[in-house]
Parts: C-alpha cells; structure tokens; sequence
C-alpha cells in the first residue's frame, strides 16, 4: 500500500512543470489508496478482490516514472539515496519501537502485561467499530464514548484485511505504512508547494532539507508524531493536501477540483484528530473567503459549511472540553513541558516571520497563501501557549505549526540558498548533517538500547509469569542478537514461557468457549480470577485485556474494589457506573445485563484454563 501511494505521486506528478497542476487527482488518488482496505469492513473476500489488482496496476504504472527517475540520476546519487534510505529505515525502527506503544514486541507484551495502556485503549476502541459497530471501549458492553475514530476504523480495517489482530495491525500499519507516508507527505509538501521555476531545483536537497529541519525540531523536543495513531494519520493527510492551497490562492486556478480534493481531505484530517481538523479549516475557510472576496455573504457561504463539518465531528468525535481543558492557564504547557513546547514555540514564531516576509514581497496569490500560513501558526500558538490541557495534549496542536514551518521552509527558504550556491546546501553535507543531529539527540541515540531494556523485559516477565525460575540478564549485545533471531533458542524459550502465562491461557480458553463467534458474545470474569486481574503491570489495563486482544466486550469489566485499581477519565474507565465492577452474579443477572447490548452469548471465565459458556434466551421484540 506504501509502495502504491508513492506510485501514485510519482505517476500524477510527472513533469515537473505540472507540479500544482492537477494536485486534487493526487490528493483523492493516495486517499483511496490508503482507505482501500476499510473494504473489509463490508467483505474481506471482496476487499481481496478489489484491493490488489488496483494496487497491482497502480504500482505498475508508478514503477514505470521510477525506472525514468533511476535512469536520469547519476549512479552516486542513485548510491546515497539508496544507503540513506536504508539508514532511515533502521534509525526509526529502532526509535519507533524503543517508544513502548505499538511494537514489534506488542504481542507478547499484551500477553504478560507489559503493553502500554495506550494501545490497549485505542485498539479496543477499533475492535469495537470494527467487530460490533459501536464507539466505545467495551468495557461493560457497549456503553458510547465521544472520540476520533478515523485512525481506529483504518487501523481496524486493515487488521481485518491482512487477517491479523488489531494489536498487530496497529504496529505493521503504523511502521510500514503511516510513518513512512508521513515523511513522504512532508517532503512532498515542500516539493509540490510552489512551481518548478521557483521550488528546489535538486531532488535530493528536496528530500534531505525537510528531514533534518524534523530532525533539528526533534533535537530538543519530543516526537509524539511517531506513537500517536490519530495524529500521524490525520497529519499526513493535512501535509498531502497542503500544495492544494497554492491553487486556491490563485486566481489563474479553477476551483472545482481542488475545492472537491480539500474538502475530503479537510474532512478526513477533521475525525481524524479534532485539534488538527480545526487549525485546518481555520486557515483553509480564511483563504477561501479570501479567494472568493471579504464580503458577509461570503463569508456566510464559506462558514456555514465548515462549522456544520466541525460541529459534526465534535459530536461525534470531541470528547467533553471540561475532561482536557482544565483552565484558561496562559503559558503552562511551556512551564510543564518546556522541552516539548520551547521547540515548536520556536518553529511557529518562524513561520510566522517567514509568512509576514511572504505577505511584504510576494504576489497577490503569495499573499493570499502567507496569510494561511500566518493562520496555521496562531491557530497551532493560541490554545498551546493560553489553554492548560491535559497530559501535554497541548503539543498536538503546537506541532501542527511545526510540521507546517517545516514544508514552508523547504518551498520558500531552501530555494532562495540554493540560488546562492552555498557549499552548505549540498545533498553530501546536509546528510552529514543529518547524520550529526540524529547523533546528538539523545532519543535516537539510546533507541537501540532501549528497545533491548524492553526484550530483556519481556523476557524476564514471561519467566516470572509462567512461574519458573529468575532469569541471569543477558549482556547488551547477546540480547539484541536474540532480538532479531526469530528462530533462535532464546526467541524461542521466551515464546514457551508466554505460552505458560495466566493471560494466554485466559485466551485460548475464551477462544476455545467462543469457536470463533465475536458478535453478540461478552465476556465476564470471575472477580476471585486473581490472575487476570494482576496479570497487567498497570492494573488498569485487565480491563482493555480482552477487548484489544479478542475484540469483544466485556461484561463488569472493571477490576474488583480488592485490587484498589484506580478509575480515570482519559481510558473512560471513570465515565463507567459502579455497577460495572466484576461482582459475583448469577447466570440471571448475567443474561439481563448482557440483553441490553444486543448480547446473547457470555464467556465466563473463572481460572486462565478454566471456563463455561453461557448462552442466554434472546428477548423477544
């Protein structure tokens, strides 16, 4: 699918004079490409059927351009292309994975408790949509919640495609697919942002300029970008329609097609990531009012629309303000999180000196399009630096203006050095550059290690949950061999002691109760199962347990008062009442509980190995 959107670009960009010629058919092209797989949600016989031969014939089509592109480059730059690639690949395999979320280690850490609440909590959510259709956690039946859902359907979706669990499409989605595609979208945004006259006339400073001003961004402040589902996919989406903007502040341009592209586009980024979906359609309603002229009825025309699609969303997808926004607390996402917010501080006050330069000594379109940015980079300021939200979510709006600075910069700045034929603005030492700054970011530089902490982990809690002796840690370099030694005999000891654990025997005993039924089928477990309910390190994370993992709810799903689990707002366990908590009841109560979500069939499960299926008379209607 990765291959096929880059296809995709290459064969509608063809000719670097067309570059903001006809970039709505890219736009809407790599936007089927990426959604193709929900097709599973209705069949995944027919989503085999209709995905691969389009993918097929996008690729081929997409391969012939490439084979143009190799054919003119010369065998150096050919080389350190394919070497730089490669060197990416590794430096983000390992950082990605070293973050804890989604990884390559997921499906073990699941089983032993070690998985970030996070994933647990965003793919029970997806196997609820997917599986039942409801948006909720699933936590005691399907009670609704309020969230963005575009990221869980698509990351659902694909998991019903490939024929994986949700838990491992969120990580091969998100590393195979969405990452790289939103660093290509990055540098596609300053590439196709202006005409070839007037853009970066070498491919490889193109490519290499945004990536070290992302990895310059990074050197100091945080890469949520990489973990986050929501935002990566909905940012990807606002980069890929970000050269839309330069027809639409031109009056040369037409704006049927592009208006169309934008509109999914926008829609798309909108339930995608609330914060993000506003910042987008604040700058974009201005620029089409702008367009049309700065009338009231245009303006009328204009708003109307969007605040319909925006309030659309939030009630779909906006959770309640009062859970996030504590306050009107000027400045404090810079006081608690100074080493998140100083850099994309930085980077939207230069994208709005950057956009005034624009606006002074640019064309009426220039300015019209300077005016946008300027908007991007208050929208992604004013809620950062005047609203206390919680948890440092306030980065999801200031990082916007980042990324945004970030294909501004390469479209408008780098030319203009190119121009001079600085020996600094050479492809060699702007990757050596790179080179140096992913050296001295201390995430990068530590990832390999951490992502081997985290095996070392894994393995010593498989060990302990499987009840056999203590483990003698491995020495750093053994560890990361046994890594990535799938069929070794470490890989393999730990794969039997995840095995021997309480919570993969708790699933294969509800998978053997449920002979492959998910719909209408709940599961409750005992309160006394003790080794459920201590199986997670977070002891929050026994109730997300056989939701993200089975995909089906539970019934009572919160952890028994004995284990003094705390209840929150941000995994909604605190939204559930207290009659959600795992109690003793009866087959009766468990059936007249279970009938008000549609359910008729309730696994019970008493012990890992031990459990009955309850099937429940269905009320008549």
């Amino acid at each position: 699918m990765l291959v096929a959107a880059v296809c995709c670009v290459l064969a509608l960009t063809a000719g670097r004079g067309q570059r903001n010629a006809g970039h709505a058919r890219v736009v809407l092209g790599v936007i089927a490409i990426i959604f193709l797989p929900c097709l599973a949600w209705l069949d995944r016989t027919l989503a085999d059927v209709v995905v691969y031969p389009i993918l097929l014939a996008v690729v081929l089509v997409g391969a012939r351009r490439f084979a143009v592109l190799v054919n003119s480059m010369a065998r150096r730059t050919l080389t350190l292309a394919v070497i730089s690639g490669c060197g990416a690949g590794v430096l983000y395999f390992f950082v990605v994975n070293s973050k804890g979320y989604a990884t390559v280690l997921t499906p073990e850490q699941a089983m032993t408790g070690l998985q970030h609440l996070d994933t647990l909590f965003h793919a029970s959510i997806a196997n609820m949509l997917v599986n039942s259709g409801h948006l909720s956690t699933g936590l005691d039946g399907f009670m609704p919640i309020k969230y963005h859902v575009l990221s869980h359907i698509w990351l659902g979706c694909i998991g019903l495609w490939l024929g994986v669990t949700t838990l491992e499409s969120y990580y091969l989605a998100a590393q195979i697919i969405a990452i790289p595609l939103l660093l290509f979208s990055l540098i596609t945004a300053g590439l196709l942002l202006r005409r070839s006259a007037k853009g970066l006339s070498d491919s490889a400073l193109a490519t290499l300029v945004p990536l070290l001003l992302l990895m310059v961004a990074d050197l100091w402040g945080a890469s949520s970008y990489l973990v986050s589902e929501s935002y990566f996919l909905s940012l990807l989406l606002f980069l890929l329609a970000m050269p839309l903007l330069a027809e639409i502040a031109d009056e040369r341009s037409p704006l049927g097609s592009p208006l169309i592209a934008l509109t999914i586009a926008g829609a798309l980024v909108l339930f995608a990531k609330i914060s993000v979906g506003v910042i987008f359609w604040g700058a974009v309603g201005f620029l089409l009012w702008r367009r049309l002229g700065l009338t009231p009825l245009n303006f009328i025309k204009v708003a109307a629309p969007i605040a319909a699609l925006v309030g659309l969303a939030g009630v779909i997808g906006s959770p309640d303000s009062g859970t996030y926004i504590y306050a009107l607390r000027p400045l404090s996402f810079v006081r608690q999180y100074p080493r998140a917010a100083l850099p994309n501080v930085a980077a939207n006050l230069v994208l709005l000196y950057g956009a005034a330069r624009l606006w002074l000594a640019g064309s009426l379109s220039e300015k019209r399009l300077a005016e946008a940015f300027a908007l991007f980079a208050m929208g992604s300021l004013v809620p950062a630096l005047l609203l206390d939200i919680a948890g440092g979510s306030a980065f999801y709006f200031a990082n916007v203006g980042t990324f945004v600075c970030i294909a501004f910069l390469t479209a408008y700045g780098a030319p203009m050095l190119e121009t001079r034929k600085l020996w600094a603005l050479r492809p060699a030492v702007i990757l050596l550059a790179l080179v140096v700054v992913t050296l001295a970011t201390n995430e990068k530089r530590r990832s390999p290690i951490e992502l081997t902490r985290q095996f070392q982990e894994l393995r010593a809690r498989a060990h302990l949950l499987a009840g056999r002796r203590d483990v003698v840690p491995l020495p750093a370099l053994r560890a990361m061999a046994a890594l990535f030694a799938p069929g070794g005999s470490l890989r393999g000891e730990i794969g039997d002691d995840v095995r021997h654990t309480p919570g993969a025997q708790s699933i294969e005993t509800l998978l053997s109760l449920s002979e492959g039924q998910k719909h209408h089928v709940a599961v409750f477990v005992a309160p006394d199962d003790r080794s459920f309910w201590t199986n997670n390190v977070d002891c929050r994370g026994d109730s997300f347990f056989v939701p993200a993992i089975l995909g089906v709810a539970m019934l009572k799903g919160l952890p028994p008062p004995a284990f003094k689990c705390a209840r929150d707002i941000y995994y909604t366990t605190s939204l559930y009442a207290e009659d959600a908590i795992s109690e003793v009841a009866d087959d009766p109560k468990l059936c007249a509980r279970a009938s008000r979500f549609g359910l008729n069939t309730i696994l019970v499960l008493s012990a890992p190995g031990e459990g009955r299926r309850l099937s429940c008379p269905v009320a008549n209607p």
